[in-house]
C-alpha cells in the first residue's frame, strides 16, 4: 500500500512563511516586508503566497528567470549592432 504523497501548500500562514524562509521569526519578517524585501500577504487575507515570496526574492538578488529591462545604451548597440 503506497502513501499519499505531501503536498505542499501554497498559501500560507504567517508561522508557515516564516519558516518557509528559513525559520525567521515575525519580527523579521515584518522587518523584511517594511523594506520591500518580502511581498506581505494576499490582498485581504492572512494567506502568504510561496511563489509570489519566491518571485519577489528572485527579482531582489538578480536570479528571475525573466529577462531584465535594457539601458538606454544597451537599446541602441542592440539596434545598431
Amino acid at each position: 500500500m503506497s502513501s499519499a504523497p505531501s503536498i505542499m501548500p501554497r498559501l500560507l500562514t504567517k508561522d508557515g512563511i516564516c519558516e518557509y524562509l528559513g525559520g525567521i521569526s515575525a519580527a523579521t519578517y515584518d522587518k523584511w516586508h517594511r523594506q520591500g524585501l518580502v511581498p506581505g500577504p494576499v490582498p485581504r487575507t492572512n494567506r502568504y503566497d510561496i511563489k509570489q515570496h519566491d518571485h519577489v526574492l528572485d527579482e531582489t538578488l538578480g536570479i528571475s528567470g525573466a529577462a531584465r529591462k535594457l539601458s538606454p545604451l544597451e537599446q541602441w548597440e542592440l539596434a545598431h549592432g
